[in-house]
C-alpha cells in the first residue's frame, strides 16, 4: 500500500541515501542572491568550441569598463479625471572608467533625471496636453541619446509609458510603437508603477549604449570595452540613440548597416555575472568546470523577459562563453545553492573575432537566423584559426579570466561572478546617484 509522506527518521534517512550535500549550508529563502541563475534552458543554441583557460602574465590591451545604475521613486499621484496615477522619478547614471598601466580611473559619465508618467494616456482622458510647454516625450523620437554624452550637466527628460520606448513593425512592416496602458488602465496603480520600472531599465540601456558608441568611436585595437551585462539587448535601442543605427537593428542583410554594426561591435564584450538563461546541451559536470570554457552561438531570437521579443538580430551573431570566473572559491563561498552557481558568461560579438570581410559575407546569409552552414562556417573559422580568429578569441578570453583577482569586496555570491573594476565603476557611479530623499523631494523645493 502506498503512503503520501515520511515521517522524520525516514526522510533523514532517504536524504542521506540519496542526496549529495552540499560543501556548504546551502541556500536560505533569506538569501535571494542567485534566485534567478539558470531560469531558463535555451534549445536555440549550438556548441561551437571548447577553450582552456590561463592567466596571461601581463594584459595585450588597455581596457574600458562601462556600467550603468539607477534609483527611482514615487513621488506622488496626479489626479487625472479624479484617478489618482502615481508619479515616478528616476535617477540614473552611465559610467566608464579605463584601465591603463595598472590604473583605474575615471573616463566618462553621462547622468539623466526622468520624469516616467502615462501622459498619452492621461492628457487624453483630460483633452489636453499634461507635459510642460514645449516638452517632448523621448518616445516621440526628437530626444537623442547620443546628444548627451558631451554634455556634462544632468539632464531632464520626460517618458511615455503609454507607449514602447521600442519600435516594431507593424502587419504593413512600417515601423510604429506599441500601447502599454490605455485610458482604462489608469486606475490600475501597480500596473503603472511596474510599467515605469520596466521604462527605468530600457531608458539606462538606451544611456549604455549611447556611452558605448560614443567610446567606440576612439578606441583603437589595443583597447577593449567591457560592458556590464548582455550586449544584444542594448542594441534594440540603436535608432534612439542615431537615426541612422536604425538598420543595423532589423536589416543587417544590407552591406551599410553591417559595416555600421561591425565597426561599433568588434571592440566591445559584454560580462554577464547572472547567467539566466542556459544551454539545454550544457550537460557537463558543472563540478568540473574549472579552467575550460564552453563556447555557443545563439541560432535563433531569444525572448526577453522584460520587453519581450528583442526585434534585434544582434542576438544571434554573438559568441556566447559559459566559465568560471573564481571556481576555486565555490566550496568556501556562502550561500552556493545550485549546480550551476558561480558561472559567468562573456559576450563576445563575432565582429570581435573576425575580419570585415568574412562578417559582410556571412551577415547577408545568417542575419536573422543562423542556418547549419552558417554554423559550420563559424565552427571552421575558429578550428582552422583563419585570420586568427580563435586566437583573438582565446586572448579576449583570457584577459576576462586575468582579471579574476583582485576578487571585489561585494557580497558572498557577487564574489565568485563580478569584475573587480566593474565594481570600482558601479560604485563610482553609485557615489553619484541621487539619494532617495533627494528623488522624493524633486519639484517640493
Amino acid at each position: 500500500m502506498s503512503r503520501s509522506s515520511f515521517n522524520e527518521d525516514e526522510l533523514r534517512k532517504w536524504i542521506k541515501d540519496n542526496i549529495h550535500r552540499f560543501p556548504n549550508l546551502g541556500f536560505a529563502d533569506e538569501d535571494p542572491e542567485e534566485e534567478y541563475v539558470a531560469q531558463d534552458t535555451i534549445t536555440d543554441s549550438e556548441l561551437i568550441d571548447t577553450l582552456n583557460l590561463s592567466e596571461m602574465p601581463a594584459l595585450s590591451k588597455n581596457l574600458i569598463f562601462v556600467d550603468g545604475v539607477m534609483r527611482y521613486r514615487v513621488v506622488g499621484i496626479m489626479n487625472v479625471q479624479s484617478i489618482q496615477v502615481p508619479l515616478v522619478i528616476a535617477n540614473m547614471i552611465a559610467g566608464a572608467m579605463k584601465l591603463e598601466n595598472k590604473e583605474l580611473y575615471p573616463l566618462k559619465k553621462k547622468e539623466l533625471l526622468v520624469a516616467i508618467f502615462p501622459f498619452g494616456a492621461a492628457s487624453k482622458l483630460i483633452g489636453h496636453s499634461i507635459l510642460p510647454f514645449g516638452i517632448s516625450v523621448i518616445e516621440s523620437g526628437f530626444v537623442k541619446f547620443g546628444n548627451f554624452i558631451t554634455n556634462p550637466d544632468r539632464e531632464i527628460l520626460f517618458s511615455d509609458t503609454t507607449i514602447t520606448l521600442g519600435e516594431y513593425k507593424d502587419q504593413n512592416e512600417q515601423l510604429t510603437r506599441r500601447t502599454l496602458i490605455n485610458e482604462s488602465d489608469l486606475i490600475a496603480s501597480s500596473k503603472i508603477i511596474s510599467t515605469a520600472k520596466n521604462r527605468i531599465k530600457e531608458i539606462l540601456r538606451t544611456l549604455e549604449l549611447a556611452l558605448v558608441i560614443d567610446i567606440t568611436k576612439t578606441i583603437t585595437d589595443n583597447d577593449l570595452v567591457i560592458v556590464d551585462g548582455p550586449i544584444a539587448p542594448l542594441f534594440k535601442y540603436a535608432g534612439l540613440v542615431d537615426l541612422n543605427l536604425r538598420g543595423i537593428v532589423r536589416e543587417l542583410n544590407k552591406v551599410k548597416n553591417a559595416a555600421d554594426a561591425y565597426n561599433i561591435l568588434k571592440g566591445i564584450v559584454g560580462a554577464v555575472k547572472k547567467v539566466v538563461k542556459i544551454p539545454s546541451t550544457l550537460t557537463t559536470n558543472f563540478s568540473g568546470i574549472t579552467n575550460e570554457a564552453y563556447i555557443y552561438l545563439w541560432t535563433k531570437l531569444i525572448d526577453d523577459q522584460v520587453e519581450g521579443k528583442e526585434e534585434n538580430y544582434i542576438a544571434t551573431h554573438i559568441l556566447s562563453s559559459i566559465f568560471r570566473l573564481r571556481g576555486e572559491l565555490i566550496s568556501e563561498n556562502y550561500p552556493v545553492f545550485s549546480p550551476t552557481a558561480g558561472l559567468v558568461r562573456l559576450d563576445i560579438p563575432l565582429p570581435a573575432i573576425i575580419d570585415k570581410n568574412e562578417w559582410i559575407n556571412w551577415i547577408n546569409k545568417n542575419y536573422e537566423e543562423v542556418d547549419d552552414q552558417g554554423k559550420i562556417t563559424i565552427k571552421q573559422l575558429l578550428q582552422n584559426n583563419v585570420n586568427n580568429s580563435r586566437s583573438k578569441l582565446a586572448e579576449i578570453l583570457n584577459i576576462i579570466y586575468s582579471l579574476r583577482y583582485p576578487i571585489p569586496s561585494s557580497t558572498p555570491y557577487r564574489n565568485l561572478v563580478e569584475l573587480y573594476p566593474i565594481k570600482e565603476v558601479e560604485d563610482w557611479l553609485k557615489a553619484h546617484l541621487l539619494s532617495k530623499y533627494d528623488i522624493a523631494t524633486v519639484g517640493l523645493s
